[in-house]
């Protein structure tokens, strides 16, 4: 991210107020290349492409000064995938309103026909208690239409000046220019993002803009643009794609009044930190512990052990408390409450978890966190709207932990994978508070120890052992728990349609500080038979059958969220009657800076066959540039798990 610091002086003239219009295409007036376009060429895979994209930015001399948003935008329709960016979904923030929408849909099959959205097709919901959602879907949308639309957003919410501009979409973009106009006695950290080496197109003072009271006052005008903006595509293993996308943010810094009275928004550590244990409810309750003390097990003060003391306080909150499904951080918030009806959110869980810690003598820290999807939050200055998420922090013996209650299922020391989104913001009310890397535990596994017999009439049984730790353990047992053993096993049966589970068992499903195990066995069929030949793959149960790292180069990084491991083991024996006729090959692979491994090797002596087989993922995170070698070593594991052992009879 780049961020600019943009300081704007207040100017009182009297002259006559600046246009607020910027110039848009004519409507419905197309070129021939825009009529006759079938194939984007800088992508020959779009399904769709923008044509023109505008926004225009300023503020209104009535309604209270509230900001005003401009927007159009003409989309080529290329093929019928293309169909969807005929829907369009505009939300809103809570008092912020849409209104002077036009849309229409232009068509060439059989001489130009331009169609128009009719108002009582534009639909207006509630989506959520802050949120609502303006929709409506363009007319007669074939093959080679081009849609229009434009709208009108008003909002009161400066704080980021209408959500500043988000250059790239799911689809290119052959031109998209965004005008800002922003009044002098407003003060803004201007960013940008993926964008190192933009600079305005155009950046001058407008005297006499805005009418203030019975004075005008000059502005700040911006112009960006950007031609040939490339679709931004999701792949797996990434965080929110607005940490991402090519785009201009805004942030309020200050505000001055015509008198030169100035009231800062961007602020310190130090004020956010004395704010959050005096304005907020969760600051302010905590260390609380009064009405939690005797509600305590007397066991668990007697512990000496400090660890083992906050593992036992950690299982007695996780049993107290089911979970309301609110996310809640800084309202409906009541500890007493939550905890006489044994139900609360998760500030409340947590709020309540690091009380309980710290009636039995543990020091302990509430820490704020952003998930995954909601983005990374602004470490240049503090802003607690970027934080959605609360966990406890404690230090014993010189080792950090982060602790959540709020899945039952939740081990010690873990947090939901949700939460793995880089450093968290450690509260400590009498040091101050400071930025914390959290490192996920390294032992994230899955192992597999497998023997298998093939009988003289080509049945292969198989008994299986696998072994899941860390977050692998924690999902597996979600997936069981969160259905039923019967349930579980039904869509095993369906997911190996070729297996026949004649016996099955879990060990250690409800102990989650434990590995779970699965045991299986099993019969099948060979893959195919020629003759006196059988054909048969060794990696039956969960195969990897789908590379999740597709793209030619990736520009943002990749973002597993723990480290990973996985191994099988395979004994397989084969009767007298049979011998091996090909076996696949072995192979190593590495990639650079230790970043991971694919180990498998295979051999035959006797009438057994063994496999060794290691995929592990070293860290983390990976850079763009390591994206290749990722790539390649998925490949080589789909490979190697769909070749073939061959087998012929004697």
């Amino acid at each position: 991210m780049r961020t600019l610091f943009i300081i704007i002086i207040l100017l009182i003239t009297t002259q006559v107020v600046y246009s607020q219009k910027v110039n848009l295409p004519e409507w419905s007036q197309f070129s021939k290349q825009e009529r006759e376009l079938k194939v984007y060429e800088k992508d020959s895979t779009a399904s769709a492409v923008v044509l023109s994209e505008i926004g225009y930015t300023y503020v209104e001399n009535e309604n209270n000064f509230n900001l005003i948003k401009e927007y159009y935008v003409r989309i080529k329709i290329l093929n019928k995938e293309g169909f969807k960016q005929a829907t369009i979904e505009i939300p809103t923030y809570k008092k912020a309103k849409i209104k002077n929408i036009k849309a229409s849909t232009t068509n060439f099959s059989n001489g130009k026909k331009t169609v128009y959205l009719d108002e009582s097709n534009i639909f207006r919901t509630k989506s959520s208690e802050n949120w609502s959602l303006t929709s409506f879907t363009l007319p007669a949308i074939e093959v080679g239409s081009i849609i229009e639309y434009s709208y009108t957003e008003n909002t009161p919410y400066r704080f980021n000046f209408a959500n500043g501009w988000i250059f790239q979409s799911d689809i290119p973009k052959v031109r998209s220019i965004y005008h800002a106009k922003i009044p002098g006695f407003w003060q803004y950290h201007i960013s940008t993002v993926s964008l190192p080496n933009i600079k305005p197109q155009e950046h001058r003072l407008i005297s006499d803009c805005l009418i203030v009271n019975t004075t005008t006052a000059s502005c700040l005008y911006l112009k960006y643009s950007l031609t040939d903006i490339p679709a931004f595509i999701e792949e797996e293993y990434m965080t929110s794609k607005y940490n991402f996308l090519q785009q201009i943010k805004f942030e309020l810094k200050s505000f001055t009044n015509t008198r030169g009275e100035k009231t800062f928004y961007s602020k310190k550590w130090k004020n956010v930190d004395r704010e959050f244990f005096t304005d907020y409810d969760v600051g302010k309750k905590f260390g609380k512990t009064k009405y939690i003390k005797d509600k305590i097990p007397q066991e668990i003060y007697a512990e000496d052990n400090s660890l083992e003391k906050a593992k036992k306080v950690f299982q007695f909150i996780k049993k107290q408390f089911t979970w309301n499904g609110k996310y809640q951080l800084f309202k409906d918030f009541n500890l007493k409450q939550s905890l006489e009806q044994k139900v609360g959110n998760m500030a409340e869980i947590n709020v309540n978890l690091a009380n309980a810690l710290k009636a039995t003598g543990i020091k302990t820290n509430l820490s704020l966190l952003s998930t995954r999807e909601n983005g990374l939050p602004i470490k240049l200055h503090p802003v607690i709207s970027d934080f959605n998420y609360m966990v406890v922090h404690i230090n014993i013996n010189g080792t950090d932990y982060l602790l959540d209650a709020v899945d039952k299922k939740m081990p010690f020391g873990m947090l939901p994978y949700k939460c793995l989104n880089g450093e968290v913001r450690v509260f400590d009310k009498k040091e101050g508070s400071y930025w914390l890397s959290y490192t996920p535990i390294k032992n994230s596994s899955r192992t597999t120890y497998t023997s298998a017999n093939l009988s003289e009439n080509a049945v292969i049984s198989l008994k299986s052992r696998i072994v899941y730790k860390g977050y692998k353990a924690l999902d597996k047992r979600k997936e069981i728990l969160e259905t039923s053993k019967q349930s579980y096993k039904e869509k095993f049966e369906e997911k190996h349609e070729d297996l026949s589970l004649t016996n099955h068992k879990i060990k250690g499903l409800n102990e989650f500080e434990k590995p779970l195990i699965e045991t299986f066995e099993l019969q099948k069929n060979p893959d195919a038979v020629s003759g006196n030949t059988i054909y048969f793959k060794p990696f039956l149960i969960n195969p990897v059958s789908k590379n999740p790292f597709t793209l030619n180069k990736r520009q943002y990084p990749v973002d597993m969220g723990y480290q990973r491991s996985s191994k099988f083991n395979l004994v397989f024996t084969i009767p007298d009657n049979y011998e091996v006729k090909s076996l696949p090959k072995s192979r190593k692979i590495v990639i650079p800076k230790k970043g991971g491994s694919f180990t498998y090797l295979i051999n035959s002596k006797s009438n057994k066959i063994k496999i060794n087989f290691n995929f592990s993922l070293n860290k983390s995170k990976y850079s763009p540039i390591e994206y290749q070698g990722l790539k390649e070593l998925y490949t080589e594991l789909i490979t190697a798990q769909n070749e073939m052992i061959i087998l012929t009879k004697k």
